[in-house]
């Protein structure tokens, strides 16, 4: 007699149906975890491509600025009808920085644009070349206690000239301060104001400043009147307002005089009569200023999509000619001013 179909226990095939489904879950992880890394895959490729644009955007800048660097020796005196010849505003452009003004052009290119500005590099002064007593006007200006002065200025001059003569209060390689941080003076000139921060009584106070605090008063802080760039005369067409007083002689009235001048007789930024033209007309020393640079800071960003990249070179004008002295390059981070 048969067996009952009934009475047959699902032993079986209830393990075959689990491991089915196991098999099934397994796949699908399998599958998923391939689409996440092909997704993941297309997104970095994408990052990659925009940041490689955005690289490509600032080199054409770097290119377009040279062009207005090649020109400026050419730029004639454009008259208001010419503009309409100049849609881009690029014969301006080279006409601004053959009188020593600042400029900026944005460039849209396809799906990405770059920005470039072009600026005197020789709008601040000359750490190399101010004598103690200019340094003492600037320390002054940015609230320094008078008593560090002469420790600063000695040192950074045991810092740059050659031999190990100490200054008064200087120091040279031989003293504690360079020993424990296992280096020795330059002996020579500096090659970026943020070599100040190597130097014996100098740091981040004295370049960026601080608040004031128990310790002391608010020290307001001098890297952006400095340079490394040109023979030491400050370029007066764009020189910022806080150059300009670190100078002893400025008083306010003096410096809006300048300030006004710069505008031209329409008294209207970035029209074609922008400049001042003559040092002698606005009461300038020829031996502390000048109007024209002998070498440009050019800072140009590629943008593709919100990824940017920047690149800042120095350009040496020579006559027609022009030559990078000065380059660094990177990518924009997010939040970063792009300038």
């Amino acid at each position: 007699m048969k067996p009952n179909a009934k009475n047959k226990k699902p032993g079986k095939e209830g393990a075959a149906l689990l491991v089915a489904l196991w098999v099934l879950i397994i796949l699908s992880l399998i599958v998923s975890s391939f689409a996440f890394e092909i997704q993941l895959e297309a997104m970095l490729v994408s990052h990659k491509r925009k940041k490689f644009q955005a690289e490509m955007l600032a080199q054409s800048g770097i290119e377009y600025a040279r062009a207005i660097l090649d020109k400026q020796s050419e730029a004639k005196e454009l008259e208001i009808e010419d503009m309409n010849e100049d849609p881009d505003g690029f014969m301006q452009s080279a006409l601004f920085i053959k009188r020593g003004l600042s400029t900026t052009s944005t460039i849209e290119l396809g799906e990405g644009s770059f920005s470039v500005t072009l600026e005197s590099a020789e709008a601040g002064r000359n750490v190399n070349l101010l004598t103690r007593d200019e340094w003492f006007e600037i320390l002054e200006m940015a609230n320094v206690p008078s008593t560090e002065w002469d420790t600063m200025v000695d040192c950074l001059v045991d810092w740059i000239d050659p031999g190990d003569l100490h200054g008064l209060s200087g120091a040279e390689s031989d003293d504690p301060f360079y020993q424990d941080r296992g280096y020795p003076v330059k002996n020579g000139p500096l090659d970026s104001v943020e070599e100040l921060l190597l130097v014996k009584g100098w740091g981040p106070d004295i370049l960026y400043g601080k608040e004031a605090d128990e310790e002391g008063d608010a020290i307001f802080g001098i890297a952006d009147l400095l340079t490394v760039w040109g023979d030491g005369k400050v370029n007066l067409n764009t020189a910022s307002t806080d150059v300009l007083l670190s100078y002893a002689e400025y008083e306010d009235w003096e410096l809006e005089s300048v300030l006004e001048a710069r505008n031209g007789e329409d008294g209207e930024p970035g029209t074609l009569d922008d400049g001042i033209k003559n040092l002698a007309d606005v009461g300038a020393d020829p031996n502390k200023f000048k109007l024209q640079s002998d070498f440009v800071k050019v800072t140009s960003v590629g943008d593709m999509f919100g990824d940017q990249y920047r690149i800042e070179a120095i350009f040496m004008l020579q006559g027609k000619n022009s030559m990078v002295v000065y380059w660094k390059e990177g990518p924009v981070k997010k939040g970063e001013n792009a300038r």
